[in-house]
């Protein structure tokens, strides 16, 4: 187990980012627990400045993914109607990815381009999570516009990292700006699409990150030139499978 893991750090001194995260947890926690008073919502976002500020300089390549999470998190927890312990277990899953988010400019892991991929897919999971939960009749404007700029913009800045952080000739996309215009396009359709499946929201968002995943993958390697028929086949095998899954455990209502 601990090799398979040995991925996710480089073994550099990672208290001071445990503490960063386990701040962002407690003041996300606090805000709820508040009932989003306005002086928890100040010092959560002085909270949030302070550690945007304290990361290295790198945190520019990462800003999109850094405000989408916050932004995520917040609204998440307001329009939720649940308890003490699923916000509780929520903040856990965002304290997750803020670590992952945290550790990247940090360079505290060895395979950066692996656990950027887990962060972004995350991003897109919790994203989707939201919006096919909201009201899509009273916010239909608002919920096609901001899902548009969402994906555009978490689509670009993935293009982005692979181009300039990673420094690696083989993810070098052209028009990343056009595809990720595109991608956005087509995932703000989908979202409508199989918004009419009554299998819940859950479901819903987990197949529409499926497609977001495989998207992306899909581009990475035929840019890269590693897409051929047994890639293919490997991920079409995957798409299958986990389409399966999801239908079937899913409770079939109107």
């Amino acid at each position: 187990m601990v090799k398979k893991l040995s991925f996710l750090s480089t073994g550099k001194p990672w208290r001071s980012l445990l503490l960063k995260v386990l701040l962002f947890g407690l003041g996300l926690f606090w805000v709820h627990l508040s009932g989003f008073s306005l002086p928890a919502l100040f010092g959560f976002f002085i909270l949030i400045i302070w550690l945007y500020f304290s990361q290295l300089p790198e945190r520019a390549h990462f800003r999109i993914s850094f405000l989408v999470l916050v932004s995520t998190a917040l609204l998440t927890l307001y329009f939720s109607q649940g308890g003490f312990y699923p916000a509780f277990f929520a903040c856990l899953g965002f304290s997750f990815l803020f670590y992952l988010l945290l550790g990247l400019p940090a360079l505290v892991f060895k395979n950066r381009q692996s656990v950027y991929f887990l962060l972004n897919t995350g991003l897109f999971l919790i994203v989707f999570l939201l919006f096919f939960g909201a009201d899509k009749l009273n916010y239909f404007l608002t919920i096609n516009f901001l899902l548009f700029l969402v994906v555009f913009l978490l689509f670009e800045e993935c293009f982005g990292f692979l181009r300039s952080a990673v420094h690696n000739s083989l993810f070098t996309i052209h028009n990343s700006r056009f595809i990720s215009l595109v991608f956005a396009f087509l995932g703000l359709e989908l979202f409508w699409v199989v918004s009419l499946l009554p299998i819940g929201f859950v479901n819903l968002a987990i197949f529409e990150t499926l497609f977001v995943f495989l998207t992306r993958d899909f581009t990475l390697a035929y840019f890269s030139g590693r897409f051929n028929r047994q890639f293919f086949i490997y991920h079409l095998l995957i798409f299958v499978v986990l389409v399966i899954f999801i239908f079937t455990n899913s409770k079939w209502s109107i």
